[in-house]
């Protein structure tokens, strides 16, 4: 095989530089022993700062970066990405079959050969290959470090060069097959990357999290209300109709993500209030219980929205996402004088119950391992449903997609039966996530409505919705369904 000229010249002229002292760092830098230490103290680094201890939003892009990615599955793509980089490394050698400038009969003599290598084969850099890959992942993860890791990459590649064992071009084709590697790895596994994990999921209930998305703006306005058991926490009000609708996030959602189920009431012609949680945003407790005491918060609304603001209880309606839709069964059944509805969107029954459903009985005890013995205890006996044990003025609708593995419509059905409420299913819907646009205006908008309805007195049968809104009876078959308009 022939090989360029430029490859052997820029090889002497830089193989040709004498110094004792860039002999002695470049052996130091091209020994893979040496780095064991540093990659081991990035690894720690990155598991104790990465998703372990949450940043806010307003911290330095340093912490910004560090606290949007799950360390597990960035070395896990470490992991895969080096050692696809060096299987193709060894392959290449192979077949290739060049040797090492140091090696190389026909320019030995010209070589100054300051390192030890193992195996005679040059092309391409396994050193550059595996450091490009471990570079680019880490800048794929986390760009505040990518100068600093492509620098060492850049070190590693040129020690090869300078110590007469690599040739330029066997450097340059090393790192574009770790470049490649990391690129393809990282498009893989990037959207898991961004998954918090067990840990990290644990770790909502030790630490304050990231503000997901901005605090609602004009038209809607502030207002200041206090949890029942002293707490100040600030709500936002969107001025409507003498209706009132209370919207309550869930525990991976913001008050400020919580704007679009609440234009949507907006829209039917309510006032909406949007609900402020503990553990979220800017309340004073950092930490979230997972749902049993955010109903002294969302309490302390319901009282203020009424004595302060004038919304009569049986004006009032609730909207909750997840856990929110828990909170808000719990709070309507300690009313007790109730409030007209609650629409639970995504509710559990029980909170390990659903994570069994959601991700196994193996992962949920690893998760218990994880909770504070407090929240842990708290959510075993967080059961919504049985806080209603006797009839009520209020009117209930349970909201489920047919694709949430959290609030199947199974959930949603059984609810419905045990407190005489109406079930609506949205057909080929997830769990409700409302930071982001997966979900169907329209398929929402049937569906608010409905839930509306039923609660002002207008009976009806369980409903499907599919995604354009369309309505039939549920659950729909070919010859029992019946579609309307």
């Amino acid at each position: 095989m022939l090989w360029p000229a430029w490859d052997r010249s820029l090889f002497l002229a830089v193989n040709g530089i004498d110094s004792g002292f860039l002999t002695t760092v470049m052996r130091f830098i091209t020994n893979v022993d040496n780095w064991i230490p540093v990659l081991a103290g990035y690894i720690l680094m990155l598991l104790w700062w990465g998703r372990t201890r949450p940043h806010p939003s307003s911290g330095n892009r340093w912490k910004r970066a560090f606290a949007v990615r799950n360390p597990r599955i960035v070395l896990l793509c470490m992991i895969i990405a080096t050692a696809g980089s060096d299987q193709i490394c060894y392959h290449l050698k192979r077949d290739v079959g060049r040797a090492r400038p140091c090696f190389d009969e026909s320019i030995s003599m010209q070589v100054s050969y300051r390192g030890d290598v193992y195996g005679n084969r040059s092309f391409p850099s396994a050193h550059s290959a595996n450091s490009a890959s471990l570079a680019a992942v880490t800048a794929f993860a986390y760009p505040p470090l990518a100068p600093f890791v492509f620098l060492l990459s850049a070190l590693v590649g040129f020690s090869r060069i300078y110590l007469g064992v690599h040739y330029p071009l066997d450097v340059l084709t090393g790192w574009g097959i770790g470049l490649f590697t990391a690129l393809c790895t990282w498009m893989i596994f990037r959207r898991m990357a961004a998954r918090s994990g067990l840990i990290g999921f644990a770790n909502r209930f030790r630490y304050r999290q990231p503000v997901c998305s901005s605090l609602p703006a004009a038209p809607w306005q502030p207002i200041d209300v206090e949890s029942i058991d002293g707490y100040p926490m600030k709500g936002y009000f969107l001025e409507g109709g003498e209706d009132l609708a209370v919207v309550v996030h869930g525990l991976h959602e913001s008050i400020g993500s919580m704007v679009h189920p609440g234009e949507l009431f907006g829209k039917i012609g309510f006032s909406v209030f949007l609900a402020p949680l503990r553990g979220h945003d800017d309340h004073p407790l950092p930490v979230t219980s997972g749902g049993p005491a955010e109903a002294y918060d969302l309490a302390g609304v319901l009282e203020h929205v009424r004595d302060i603001m004038g919304f009569a209880r049986n004006r009032t309606v609730i909207y909750g996402s997840s856990m929110g839709g828990a909170v808000a069964m719990k709070v309507s059944a300690l009313l007790g004088d109730g409030v007209a509805g609650v629409i639970s969107h995504g509710v559990f029954m029980n909170f390990f119950a659903a994570s069994v459903f959601r991700i196994g009985r193996l992962r949920t005890a690893i998760l218990k391992l994880f909770l504070p013995r407090g929240v842990r205890n708290g959510l075993k006996v967080f059961m919504p449903c049985d806080y209603i044990g006797q009839p009520l003025k209020t009117r209930f609708v349970y909201i489920s997609g047919t694709r949430d593995r959290i609030s199947p419509p199974e959930t949603g059905l059984r609810l419905a039966e045990e407190t005489g409420g109406l079930a609506l299913i949205l057909e080929r819907a997830g769990h409700p996530v409302w930071k982001n646009d997966g979900w169907s205006r329209p398929q929402m908008e049937t569906v608010l409505n409905e839930a509306v309805k039923f609660i002002q007195g207008m009976d009806t049968e369980h409903l499907s919705v599919d995604g354009s809104g369309f309505i039939r009876n549920y659950p729909a078959s070919s010859e029992a369904a019946t579609g309307r308009e």
